[in-house]
Formats: C-alpha cells, structure tokens, sequence
C-alpha cells in the first residue's frame, strides 16, 4: 500500500512538471508580426499624375518651338539673301525672274505659317509658360519663353510683375473674339495668387490680348487689356 502511494506521488509530480515544461515552451516561442506595408497616398499619385501632365506639356512646347525658330531662322536667312543680292546668277533677266519667285514663295510661307500658328495657340504657349515659371518651372528659362511670345517686352519686365506671384491657373480656353488680316483679339479668364504683405490675396483676371503678325508670319501679343473681378 505505501509502495502504490508513493508511486501515485511520482506519477503526480513527473505530471507537474511536464505541464510546467510545456507552457514555457509555449511561453518562449517567438511571435511573428508582419510589417505594415506602406501604401503611397492619394495626394502622392494626384502630385505624379500633375508632374506627368506637365512634362508631357512642356516636351510639346519644346518640340513646337523648335519648329518654329527653324522655320524663322530659315525664312529670315533667305529675306536677308533676297534683300542683300546673295543668290546664283547667270543673267539680269534671270536674276529678276529669280528674286520674284523667291519673294513670292516667301509670302506664301509666310500667310502659310500664320495659318498654321493660329492667335490661340500663342495665348495658350504664354500662359503655359507663365505657370510653370512660378509653380516650380525654371523662373528665368520660361520667363524669357513668355516674353518672347509679346512683341517688344523685355524679360526684366516680366520677372518683376512675377516675382510676387505663387499659383497661377486659366479658368477656361483661350477664345478668339476677332482675326481680321494680321490683328487679333483673344480673351481669356484666368486666377492667380499673389503674396501681399505676407499674405496670400487671390484674383480672378478677364484677360483680352491684342496680337498682331510678325515679319516672319508668327503671332505676337502686342498689347493687354485687364478686367478684375
């Protein structure tokens, strides 16, 4: 009988133990936890989407502006040729048939180019290029693009009626009110923010642009007419 007893003790005590044994077992197994993973923001690809837009914009620009300047430095190269005498003779007859062909041809591309460089789309290159001068653009490179897009207005000019402003945006297309031979009325709406007195004062402009034909039949804004709301 004490033999049973003690033999129910050990029983009981090797139990004990190994219930013990298993919960710190239990206790010491380490808990895996997955890290979180990051999502970017809606405001994170609204920002991607904007600086893709844009570049898309500005190669655009770009790509038509080259054309542009070659077509004007191919056209202002043959007028000085024409006007300074520089081209092939073999006669005083043939050199007059020449030079009429020529300066006809010339004002074909030029009528042709005025045509194709329509009054609208000079508006919309120059508010273009205002926006990205003070959105984050290169201010002085796209300053002097829009001053280019003005006949005489000097670059200095535009940095200082700039140089204020930190959010620009149009409210609407440009849209042509007249174009009658080489004059032009394009109106458009646009918003902009300036700082004033450290404070940000908000505007919305009505815009009408008067622009006229350069010698090499591109759209040039001569003048402005500014309608605060």
């Amino acid at each position: 009988m004490k033999y049973i007893i003690n033999l129910s003790t050990s029983l009981f005590i090797i139990l004990l133990l190994l219930i013990f044994g298993g919960c710190n077992k239990e206790d010491n197994k380490e808990t895996n936890f997955e890290a979180p993973k990051e999502y970017s923001s809606d405001k994170e690809r609204e920002l991607s989407v904007k600086e893709e837009i844009l570049n898309q914009r500005q190669k655009e620009l770009d790509e038509r502006e080259r054309n542009l300047n070659i077509k004007d430095s191919i056209l202002t190269a043959r007028e000085l040729a024409l006007n300074s005498g520089k081209i092939d003779t073999t006669s005083k007859s043939d050199l007059t048939k020449k030079e009429i062909k020529e300066k006809k041809n010339l004002e074909k591309e030029k009528e042709l180019n005025k045509r194709l460089d329509n009054p609208k789309n000079t508006i919309q290159d120059y508010l273009e290029y205002i926006k990205r001068a003070v959105e984050g653009g290169n201010f002085d490179d796209n300053m002097k693009k829009a001053s280019d897009q003005w006949e005489g207005r000097t670059v200095e000019s535009f940095k200082k009626n700039y140089k204020n402003i930190k959010k620009f945006s149009t409210l609407d297309e440009p849209t042509v009110l007249s174009q009658k031979g080489n004059t032009a009325k394009v109106k458009v709406k646009i918003k902009q923010t300036e700082v004033k007195d450290n404070k940000e004062v908000e505007s919305v402009l009505t815009v009408i642009y008067n622009l006229t034909v350069d010698k090499n039949g591109k759209w040039k804004i001569k003048s402005n007419i500014i309608d605060k709301k």
